[in-house]
């Protein structure tokens, strides 16, 4: 990014020169309304109750502060202020979900008192930017005023859509090639992730991989649905230890606060992970307290039963080296513990050549 040559006044010290022409009464009223001393802002029903009038007089008192700032020359103090945040709005083609875009301009100004809702005031003070609310779709954002609000609906609503007709989870650069293909192959990177932190519908798990809120892989329900995401993006078995660890480092994983799911935030004990593992059919343990999923191929039980099934699937006798590599596809186990078991005279035969046969009914199975 390339930045402008800021002036030295920071948004906090913009606002308080900017409504310093402002009767006092009305500071104090604009202040508290926009949460410019205390980063929460107040209803206009509360500032009312602290001047003992209606919430609509607090309205009107509001409006013709704001048509007053907005035909004075005073406002000229903040042209740089403005300049830079179209700058990175433009980043984004235009578009940008509200938390994210306020960050961003915060971090250009290095002595910022680092309140956000200072810097929503000055850009609701631009007349090339609109802000829209949030919903029970969407998350609050800010567009250049010149752009379709009903083109950025749209947009993020063909987004939900790509991802219900695809049916899983994708990485940004996958989103975008799907995008490019089927919506728009002029949207960037920085538009996407816009689109993807304004929809209420679309979240981002740990793994960088975004999708559906009611899908288990963004928003899981509990311990153990998390810990078989993590187990198969680890694409390996792993100790429940292991897999308790790698749990509560995930809220370590910063996440943009418009996708993230909280259930990735809650911390888990190394007991209660080996409890929901025993009791999930996903997980199959393989090892002394190591676990893998059943998808990959491993079988639960004991090594010798494991063995009879590799024969029965084979419908052949087999060589030593052959038996133990298919055990190992399925359990953790070591080599002798494996060609222990296979000398189980009850089930098994040693046949000429290093082969060896289940022993079915007292049936040998021939080379």
């Amino acid at each position: 990014m390339n930045n402008l040559n800021l002036n030295k006044k920071n948004p906090y010290q913009l606002v308080l020169k900017i409504i310093a022409i402002l009767p006092f009464r009305t500071q104090d009223i604009v202040k508290k309304r926009f949460g410019l001393d205390s980063d929460n802002l107040k209803t206009l029903e509360a500032v009312g109750q602290d001047y003992n009038v209606t919430r609509e007089r607090i309205r009107q008192i509001i409006e013709v502060a704001l048509k007053t700032i907005k035909k004075q020359p005073v406002l000229k103090m903040a042209d740089v202020f403005m300049k830079q945040a179209e700058q990175i709005l433009r980043q984004s083609r235009g578009v940008d979900e509200n938390e994210k875009f306020l960050t961003k301009i915060d971090k250009q100004f290095k002595e910022s008192k680092g309140n956000l809702l200072v810097i929503r005031f000055l850009l609701s003070l631009n007349p090339n930017l609109s802000f829209e609310e949030e919903n029970d779709l969407f998350n609050s954002f800010w567009y250049f005023s010149k752009i379709s609000k009903d083109k950025i609906y749209k947009n993020i609503r063909d987004i939900e859509g790509l991802f219900k007709k695809k049916q899983s989870t994708c990485l940004i650069d996958e989103i975008l090639a799907l995008i490019k293909n089927n919506i728009s192959s002029s949207i960037n990177k920085e538009e996407l992730k816009a689109y993807l932190e304004i929809s209420r519908k679309i979240g981002m798990n740990p793994f960088g991989e975004y999708g559906l809120f009611d899908w288990i892989e963004i928003d899981p329900s509990g311990a153990r649905d998390r810990a078989y995401l993590i187990v198969k993006h680890s694409k390996k078995p792993l100790h429940f230890s292991d897999i308790t660890k790698r749990l509560n480092e995930c809220n370590k994983i910063i996440i943009p606060a418009s996708v993230a799911s909280h259930s990735w935030q809650k911390k888990v004990c190394v007991q209660t992970v080996h409890n929901e593992l025993i009791r999930d059919s996903r997980f199959v343990l393989i090892g002394r307290g190591i676990y893998a999923l059943g998808e990959w191929g491993y079988k639960p039980g004991k090594i010798i039963n494991v063995i009879k099934d590799i024969f029965k699937e084979a419908g052949k006798p087999l060589k030593q080296e052959t038996i133990i590599k298919e055990v190992k596809k399925r359990r953790m186990a070591k080599d002798n513990t494996i060609i222990l078991n296979l000398h189980n005279k009850k089930y098994f035969k040693r046949l000429p050549n290093k082969y060896y046969s289940l022993i079915r009914s007292y049936k040998i199975l021939e080379v």
